[in-house]
Protein backbone atom coordinates (compact mmCIF):
# COMPACT_ATOMS: atom_id res chain seq x y z
CA UNK A 1 0.00 0.00 0.00
CA UNK A 2 2.90 2.37 0.80
CA UNK A 3 4.42 1.63 -2.62
CA UNK A 4 1.14 2.55 -4.33
CA UNK A 5 0.98 5.90 -2.49
CA UNK A 6 4.64 6.55 -3.25
CA UNK A 7 4.16 5.82 -6.97
CA UNK A 8 1.05 8.02 -7.10
CA UNK A 9 2.96 10.88 -5.45
CA UNK A 10 5.81 10.61 -7.98
CA UNK A 11 3.35 10.52 -10.86
CA UNK A 12 1.67 13.72 -9.65
CA UNK A 13 5.00 15.44 -9.06
CA UNK A 14 6.26 14.73 -12.56
CA UNK A 15 2.97 15.56 -14.27
CA UNK A 16 2.86 18.98 -12.58
CA UNK A 17 6.38 19.87 -13.66
CA UNK A 18 5.58 18.79 -17.24
CA UNK A 19 2.53 21.14 -17.34
CA UNK A 20 4.72 23.93 -16.00
CA UNK A 21 7.27 23.36 -18.81
CA UNK A 22 4.49 23.40 -21.39
CA UNK A 23 3.19 26.68 -19.97
CA UNK A 24 6.71 28.14 -20.08
CA UNK A 25 7.16 27.04 -23.70
CA UNK A 26 3.82 28.56 -24.65
CA UNK A 27 5.01 31.91 -23.27
CA UNK A 28 8.17 31.68 -25.39
CA UNK A 29 6.14 31.11 -28.54
CA UNK A 30 4.04 34.23 -28.02
CA UNK A 31 7.20 36.25 -27.26
CA UNK A 32 8.77 35.18 -30.54
CA UNK A 33 5.56 36.07 -32.37
CA UNK A 34 5.89 39.63 -31.06
CA UNK A 35 9.51 39.76 -32.26
CA UNK A 36 8.45 38.65 -35.73
CA UNK A 37 5.83 41.39 -35.86
CA UNK A 38 8.38 43.97 -34.70
CA UNK A 39 10.95 42.91 -37.30
CA UNK A 40 8.32 43.02 -40.07
CA UNK A 41 7.39 46.53 -39.02
CA UNK A 42 11.01 47.66 -39.24
CA UNK A 43 11.27 46.38 -42.82
CA UNK A 44 8.85 48.99 -44.16
CA UNK A 45 5.72 46.81 -44.12
CA UNK A 46 4.30 48.38 -40.99
CA UNK A 47 0.64 49.19 -40.62
CA UNK A 48 -0.15 52.88 -40.16
CA UNK A 49 -0.56 53.87 -36.54
CA UNK A 50 -4.13 53.94 -35.33
CA UNK A 51 -5.88 55.97 -32.69
CA UNK A 52 -7.28 53.92 -29.81
CA UNK A 53 -10.95 54.92 -29.53
CA UNK A 54 -12.46 53.58 -26.29
CA UNK A 55 -16.02 53.16 -25.08
CA UNK A 56 -17.49 55.28 -22.27
CA UNK A 57 -20.80 56.24 -20.65
CA UNK A 58 -22.73 59.50 -20.71
CA UNK A 59 -20.74 62.47 -19.41
CA UNK A 60 -22.60 64.35 -16.65
CA UNK A 61 -22.57 67.50 -18.81
CA UNK A 62 -24.85 65.88 -21.42
CA UNK A 63 -28.57 65.85 -20.72
CA UNK A 64 -31.60 66.34 -22.89
CA UNK A 65 -31.23 66.29 -26.67
CA UNK A 66 -28.14 64.46 -27.83
CA UNK A 67 -26.53 62.10 -30.34
CA UNK A 68 -24.77 58.97 -29.12
CA UNK A 69 -23.11 56.26 -31.14
CA UNK A 70 -21.52 52.87 -30.48
CA UNK A 71 -19.49 50.61 -32.76
CA UNK A 72 -22.44 48.22 -33.23
CA UNK A 73 -25.97 47.44 -32.07
CA UNK A 74 -24.80 45.18 -29.20
CA UNK A 75 -22.52 47.87 -27.73
CA UNK A 76 -25.33 50.40 -28.17
CA UNK A 77 -27.71 48.23 -26.16
CA UNK A 78 -24.99 47.81 -23.50
CA UNK A 79 -24.49 51.63 -23.44
CA UNK A 80 -20.85 51.41 -24.57
CA UNK A 81 -20.53 54.60 -26.61
CA UNK A 82 -17.64 55.85 -28.79
CA UNK A 83 -19.17 59.28 -29.51
CA UNK A 84 -21.65 61.52 -27.70
CA UNK A 85 -22.67 65.10 -28.43
CA UNK A 86 -25.22 67.44 -26.90
CA UNK A 87 -26.80 68.61 -30.16
CA UNK A 88 -24.47 71.41 -31.03
CA UNK A 89 -22.36 72.53 -28.08
CA UNK A 90 -19.77 69.81 -27.42
CA UNK A 91 -18.79 66.37 -28.68
CA UNK A 92 -17.15 63.74 -26.46
CA UNK A 93 -14.84 60.83 -27.29
CA UNK A 94 -12.47 58.74 -25.22
CA UNK A 95 -9.04 58.29 -26.77
CA UNK A 96 -6.17 56.44 -25.07
CA UNK A 97 -7.90 56.60 -21.68
CA UNK A 98 -8.56 60.35 -21.87
CA UNK A 99 -11.98 61.95 -22.39
CA UNK A 100 -11.78 64.45 -25.25
CA UNK A 101 -14.25 67.35 -25.37
CA UNK A 102 -14.53 69.16 -28.70
CA UNK A 103 -16.58 72.37 -29.08
CA UNK A 104 -19.11 72.23 -31.92
CA UNK A 105 -21.00 74.71 -34.08
CA UNK A 106 -24.75 74.53 -33.72
CA UNK A 107 -26.92 73.80 -36.73
CA UNK A 108 -24.83 71.26 -38.66
CA UNK A 109 -27.36 68.44 -38.38
CA UNK A 110 -29.11 67.00 -41.45
CA UNK A 111 -31.63 64.37 -40.30
CA UNK A 112 -31.61 62.43 -43.59
CA UNK A 113 -27.87 62.18 -44.18
CA UNK A 114 -25.95 62.64 -40.98
CA UNK A 115 -22.63 64.20 -42.02
CA UNK A 116 -20.58 66.15 -39.56
CA UNK A 117 -16.98 67.37 -39.30
CA UNK A 118 -15.74 68.69 -35.98
CA UNK A 119 -12.20 69.72 -35.06
CA UNK A 120 -10.06 70.97 -32.25
CA UNK A 121 -6.30 71.64 -32.07
CA UNK A 122 -5.49 67.92 -31.80
CA UNK A 123 -8.24 65.90 -33.56
CA UNK A 124 -10.52 65.97 -36.57
CA UNK A 125 -13.68 63.82 -36.45
CA UNK A 126 -15.72 63.09 -39.55
CA UNK A 127 -19.06 61.31 -39.19
CA UNK A 128 -20.94 59.98 -42.20
CA UNK A 129 -24.20 58.17 -41.68
CA UNK A 130 -27.72 57.71 -42.82
CA UNK A 131 -31.04 57.44 -41.06
CA UNK A 132 -32.23 53.85 -40.74
CA UNK A 133 -35.29 54.33 -38.48
CA UNK A 134 -37.36 57.16 -37.11
CA UNK A 135 -39.54 57.29 -34.02
CA UNK A 136 -41.44 60.25 -32.57
CA UNK A 137 -38.46 62.29 -31.31
CA UNK A 138 -35.61 59.90 -32.07
CA UNK A 139 -33.78 58.96 -35.27
CA UNK A 140 -31.53 55.88 -35.57
CA UNK A 141 -28.38 56.13 -37.69
CA UNK A 142 -25.56 53.92 -38.90
CA UNK A 143 -22.39 54.84 -40.73
CA UNK A 144 -18.71 55.47 -40.04
CA UNK A 145 -16.66 57.76 -37.85
CA UNK A 146 -13.14 58.76 -38.87
CA UNK A 147 -10.83 60.17 -36.20
CA UNK A 148 -7.52 61.69 -37.30
CA UNK A 149 -4.88 63.42 -35.21
CA UNK A 150 -2.27 66.03 -36.14
CA UNK A 151 0.39 63.29 -36.55
CA UNK A 152 -1.61 61.81 -39.43
CA UNK A 153 -2.73 58.76 -37.46
CA UNK A 154 -6.24 57.76 -38.46
CA UNK A 155 -8.90 55.29 -37.30
CA UNK A 156 -12.17 54.55 -39.07
CA UNK A 157 -14.84 52.77 -37.04
CA UNK A 158 -18.42 51.79 -37.82
CA UNK A 159 -21.07 53.57 -35.78
CA UNK A 160 -24.63 52.75 -34.78
CA UNK A 161 -26.79 54.97 -32.62
CA UNK A 162 -29.38 57.65 -32.33
CA UNK A 163 -30.07 61.33 -32.06
CA UNK A 164 -33.07 62.65 -30.23
CA UNK A 165 -34.64 64.33 -27.24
Amino acid sequence: MKKLLLLTGFALLFSCSKDEKIAQNTGKISDSTVVVQDSAASNGTEMPAQINIETFGFPPEVSGCSCYFSKNKEDFQDEKFVYIDDYGNNAYLKIDGKTIKIPMKEGDFDPENFNKIIKNDEFSITINGKKIKEFEEVMMFEGTMTVENKKGEKTVTPIYGECGC
